[in-house]
């Protein structure tokens, strides 16, 4: 009697450990089955928020090439330079290195010209001037002129000519337009229309909805870097 009381407790834990062997493997292919749809599901989202950030970046930057020498000793000819779109000309500041879409005006009809790069100096409501190389400017709301620092500007590579020598009528920025310059001031056509040569419109400013883009500042300080990733 005894012997076959040991028989059974002996069937009895076989049965046991092996049920329990089965329930083990049991939950390890569930745990397998929920890794493998944990992967799938933070796959689908590394896809999906690729696929996201690639949408948001080519909607919000582009590419743009200098062409000229209008922007020197900012920007060379030839660089490449990344773009933040801007839409209907909102959030402007004075001092952007502004993207002119030029390609609406009929000055530039024959020309292959659709895009020019200047420096974004006054807005609307502002008025401007310059005497003897030093521009001064009448904010918007204001009554009296102050003079703009300009680190940026560069005055050389006119043979007989310094600072003094550039100079410009008074120009009121009415409402929806821009008054932009190249930095290098003696090999720039951009706003001045009053001045010979100094725009290609005959007798108006461009318009704030004309701004295509915004050089960003941090754009500049990586110049380099983004190139090497974004333009090769």
């Amino acid at each position: 009697m005894h012997e076959a009381e040991e028989k059974q407790e002996m069937k009895e834990t076989y049965e046991t450990e092996e049920a329990y062997k089965m329930e083990e493997k049991q939950e390890m292919e569930e745990n397998k089955k929920k890794s493998g749809y944990g992967f799938y599901v933070v796959l689908a989202a590394v896809v999906l928020g690729s696929f996201g950030f690639r949408a948001w970046w080519t909607n919000t930057f582009g590419g743009v090439q200098v062409d000229g020498s209008s922007m020197e000793q900012t920007l060379q000819d030839g660089e490449n330079l990344l773009m933040k779109f801007v839409h209907d000309g909102k959030g402007l500041e004075r001092g952007d290195i502004i993207v002119v879409n030029v390609g609406g005006y009929e000055e530039f009809a024959s020309s292959e010209v659709q895009f020019i790069i200047k420096r974004l100096i006054a807005v609307e409501g502002d008025k401007v001037k310059c005497t003897d190389g030093q521009i001064s400017i009448c904010y918007a709301g204001t009554t009296e002129y102050v003079p703009l620092v300009e680190e940026y500007a560069y005055y050389g590579g006119m043979p007989g000519k310094d600072i003094t020598d550039y100079d410009f009528a008074e120009y009121v920025v009415q409402e929806g337009e821009i008054f932009f310059l190249g930095d290098n001031r003696f090999n720039s056509c951009d706003s001045r229309y009053k001045e010979r040569g100094g725009s290609h419109l005959k007798d108006r400013l461009y318009k704030e909805t004309d701004v295509y883009g915004v050089v960003p500042e941090w754009a500049l300080q990586h110049q380099e870097l983004i190139a090497n990733i974004c333009f090769r």
